[in-house]
């Protein structure tokens, strides 16, 4: 573990850029009760990425949406408010949609798929166990894995120390992340959030959604993000072993939840994935 590395790592998030004008503009006019959906989505028309992003999101199946959507405004009304806002959260954080990383070996779009389909999952988990806001789950599932955007450029050079040992030593990618760089993407992702001012549950379920029991107000979100990141399906890519899929033991215990249980959701879900489409 390099002292000096994790030093750096710190001291990039602290000089991080803030949020894109683009992006704040939208979030604000999302949290006026008195804008209209069409004065939202001429601002968000303003950028062209956002734009993409957002009418991608609006025709994923992998959403629940088998037909096309080709407006901006149809795709804000198609998605509502919170869901949207989620969204313009995620696309700042996690980059547009085709963005590929080059430390991790992501391909394009590799990220962004693996979260929204997180973010449905956990939603989808959400609503099964009760928890009082499925889109706060959605929007956690979308943000869990952000800090891997900004920790690529350190995964870089140690991408092969990485991978041997989490081969050798049966170590997941975040312990390897702690042992190799003494910091791992969760807790990046959660300084991120922090900096830009994302509220305390959701810095929270993105530092800790490895280990949802050290969340200080809300053990629950961090839980079900655990949860629903467990069912990424495995290609078998290399890129796949990057990908979390245990379950940290104190999750079923914040959640009163057996693994039956869990893969019984699972299926569940798998299913209305199928239907869907």
């Amino acid at each position: 573990m390099s002292l000096s590395k994790v030093d750096t790592i710190i001291k990039t998030v602290e000089n991080l850029r803030p949020m894109p004008t683009s992006i704040t503009r939208a979030l604000r006019a999302i949290e006026d009760s008195s804008a209209t959906s069409v004065e939202i989505s001429e601002i968000i028309g303003l950028d062209q990425a956002l734009s993409a992003s957002i009418l991608q999101s609006a025709n994923s199946v992998s959403m629940g949406f088998s037909t096309d959507c080709s407006k901006l405004s149809e795709a804000v009304m198609r998605l509502g408010f919170k869901r949207l806002k989620g969204l313009i959260l995620g696309i700042a954080a996690v980059g547009p949609f085709n963005q590929s990383l080059k430390g991790y070996r992501f391909g394009a779009g590799e990220l962004w798929n693996h979260s929204i389909a997180t973010a449905v999952s956990a939603e989808w988990v959400a609503r099964e166990l009760r928890y009082p806001d499925p889109e706060e789950a959605y929007t956690a599932g979308l943000l869990h894995d952000m800090g891997k955007l900004f920790l690529d450029q350190f995964v870089f050079s140690d991408y092969t120390r990485i991978v041997d040992l989490m081969l050798k030593y049966k170590l997941t990618l975040y312990m390897a992340e702690e042992q190799l760089l003494g910091i791992d993407h969760a807790k990046v992702g959660g300084l991120i959030a922090e900096k830009w001012n994302f509220p305390v549950v959701l810095v929270d379920a993105i530092r800790y959604h490895h280990t949802p029991s050290f969340a200080r107000s809300n053990q629950r979100l961090p839980a079900i993000v655990n949860v629903a990141n467990s069912y990424f399906e495995n290609t078998g890519n290399q890129s796949a072993l990057f990908f979390e899929r245990s379950i940290h033991p104190e999750t079923y215990q914040i959640l009163n939840i057996s693994q039956d249980r869990i893969d019984q959701m699972h299926v569940q879900l798998t299913n209305y994935m199928l239907s869907s489409g």
